[in-house]
């Protein structure tokens, strides 16, 4: 059965969760605190369990959050030697519900983060993210169950051959 961890500091659902098919736990991280408590919330989930590989959400959001995240997976997936999977971290709020969606995160001052995509029965197709002007009403709903899915399935397809490379999402004002 694999497991894995999810590592998510870009926005204020920062999170950490240890993932295995049939359940998973989750350690949210207080805003702004990522830096101090990731690796305690990571060692705790642990707990000297093994683990197949690590997806990192990769924004867009917070640039120190987002960076601290992807920092701290590179490295225990470079100790562990382990795949790394990126992911946009605006996916962890798809929707359960069939059709089309569009899921918006805080920007600040430039506006909403944005990401349309299509869901069905099995999964969901997504176009890329994107700024938005204005405020929108924001997602506040985390699908952990789609996530881990969805990216264990990534994993699986992938043949478990990733690149060390990580792309983080920084959106720029249009």
């Amino acid at each position: 059965m694999m497991k894995f961890l999810i590592i998510d500091t870009s926005g204020a659902d920062s999170f950490v969760c240890l993932w295995d098919q049939k359940t998973y736990k989750i350690k949210l991280l207080p805003s702004l605190k990522q830096s101090q408590t990731l690796l305690p919330s990571v060692q705790e989930l642990l707990k000297g369990q093994t683990i197949d590989f690590i997806a990192v959400g990769t924004g867009p959001g917070s640039f120190t959050g987002t960076r601290v995240g992807v920092m701290t997976a590179k490295t225990l997936t470079f100790a562990l030697k382990i795949p790394l999977i990126p992911f946009c971290s605006l996916k962890i709020y798809t929707p359960n519900k069939e059709g089309p969606f569009i899921v918006f995160s805080d920007a600040k001052s430039s506006g909403t983060f944005a990401l349309e995509g299509i869901r069905t029965s099995q999964t969901a197709f997504f176009n890329k993210p994107y700024l938005k002007k204005g405020k929108e009403s924001l997602s506040k709903k985390l699908n952990l169950p789609f996530l881990g899915k969805y990216l264990l399935e990534k994993f699986i397809e992938s043949d478990r051959n990733f690149s060390p490379e990580v792309q983080i999402c920084y959106l720029k004002k249009p």
